[in-house]
């Protein structure tokens, strides 16, 4: 990518923001979000102990970046999004760049979570240095969810299914 890549402390760009955060949902968990589960979202994620960028690349807004902190001196990375037209450009790349060198003022870590049906995500972080398994997420569906089974995976030798809506 040889465009600029910058991260902008968001400022009130109240439709943007809610906009992405809408498509966001929309693209990684297939969830319509109304404006104002969006609003609470923001306002979330904007709130203490919280920081919320617009990612801008020639002069557009093409994604956002949530960090957040949960105690400690270590910093997760919450939610990255990066409009669809706008991916495999290297702008998640280069965003990620730019956040691990805001937090290592202030922290040791940077904690990343991600579905384990988004591998390319997943693959990106890995490729990026991000080689320690931290904490596991094991959901159980309590209804058919409209999840099919991707493929079986082995922690600890036991199976885990990584599945995807259809």
């Amino acid at each position: 990518m040889s465009a600029v890549i910058q991260l902008k402390p968001y400022q009130n760009e109240t439709d943007t923001a809610l906009s992405l955060i809408q498509a966001f949902w929309l693209h990684h968990s297939y969830v319509e979000q109304t404006a104002e589960e969006a609003a609470r979202d923001l306002e979330a994620w904007t709130g203490d102990g919280h920081a919320f960028y617009l990612i801008q690349c020639q002069g557009q807004v093409v994604g956002f970046l949530h960090l957040g902190s949960r105690g400690g001196p270590i910093d997760w990375l919450e939610e990255l999004f990066i409009l669809p037209a706008w991916q495999n450009q290297g702008i998640g790349t280069e965003t990620i760049r730019q956040a691990e060198e805001m937090v290592q003022v202030y922290s040791d870590a940077v904690h990343i979570e991600a579905v384990a049906r988004n591998e390319g995500a997943i693959r990106l972080y890995r490729r990026l240095g991000y080689d320690c398994l931290n904490s596991i997420t094991i959901r159980k569906d309590l209804r058919d969810t409209g999840f099919r089974c991707l493929r079986q995976e082995k922690l600890y030798d036991l199976p885990f299914e990584i599945r995807k809506k259809d």
